[in-house]
């Protein structure tokens, strides 16, 4: 782990990787090789839940809280600190509609597509068959998949 640790940082000092920690992880990525929010998009695939709920609202927008619960399985209590570190990240919008409150993705979905499957492939391959009604959602709302 020394050792690890040693090259990152030598690595990092010579600016070839950057780092950028999130909760209680640190990850190291490649120098100009992301733009934008790519890093902030990254970030959030690397966590299981969020991922999860990111993707569900790509396949379900403007999904409540309480179908968020039920779809995975954690309280709403959960659902919420979970939302709040998406909508800090600025991938997730809120809009209070009487009782509830809906979420939904901010941007582009194809952005978060593309780098769940160039990054994530396994995950990937056991979404393929949401992602791919997804897909086609997105490419008949937004006119094409970027």
């Amino acid at each position: 782990m020394g050792v690890m640790q040693y090259h990152l940082y030598a690595l990092e000092k010579e600016r070839r990787i950057t780092s950028r920690r999130r909760g209680l992880y640190k990850r190291f990525y490649a120098v100009l090789q992301f733009a934008g929010g790519q890093l902030d998009i990254l970030d959030v695939l690397s966590q299981e839940t969020e991922r999860d709920i990111l993707l569900f609202l790509i396949q379900k927008p403007e999904a409540t809280q309480k179908e968020l619960s039920e779809y995975m399985d954690i309280s709403p209590a959960s659902v919420n600190w979970h939302i709040r570190r998406l909508s800090d990240s600025g991938l997730v919008d809120s809009r209070r509609e009487g009782t509830n409150v809906r979420y939904s993705v901010r941007g582009g979905h194809g952005e978060i597509l593309a780098l769940l499957r160039s990054y994530h492939p396994m995950v990937w391959e056991r979404w393929a068959d949401r992602l791919a009604d997804a897909i086609l959602e997105i490419s008949d709302s937004e006119g094409e998949v970027r």
